[in-house]
């Protein structure tokens, strides 16, 4: 039996969870495409850096390759990266993955992933979404 997909997470440093968190930012700009996830699914926040954990979560609205020019044009105020950040991050990429969220909610606790969440990030099944939902305060 296939085991559900019910997200998908990426290491995000703190500085860059903290505008997500008080800045209200929506969009994730990443170089890997983890594109098994749908609408409504979640996107779930692993702080790489301090927390080392899950700190939050959001439903996803799209998940979507793009050129980072249209990136740029559509998304630039609601990016959680700065303009000049992007541009250095995007250099030499003729597609960067975005994903698109709403409705995010900052977790009470962190909850310390089941395994490392690699840089390329990383599916969160049912098993794993289930321990983040019970543990999240």
């Amino acid at each position: 039996m296939e085991k559900k997909i019910k997200g998908v997470t990426h290491p995000v440093p703190t500085e860059y969870a903290e505008r997500i968190y008080h800045k209200g930012k929506t969009v994730f700009v990443g170089k890997t495409h983890l594109g098994k996830v749908k609408k409504g699914d979640k996107f779930v926040i692993y702080e790489s850096h301090g927390a080392k954990a899950y700190t939050g979560w959001a439903d996803i609205i799209q998940v979507l390759k793009m050129k980072p020019a249209e990136i740029l044009d559509k998304y630039n105020d609601q990016l959680m990266i700065t303009p000049d950040e992007f541009k250095e991050y995007s250099k030499g990429r003729s597609q960067m993955n975005v994903i698109e969220f709403e409705n995010f909610q900052l977790f009470s606790k962190k909850v310390a992933p089941k395994r490392f969440v690699a840089i390329s990030g990383k599916y969160i099944y049912e098993d794993e979404f289930r321990i983040i939902e019970k543990n999240r305060g």
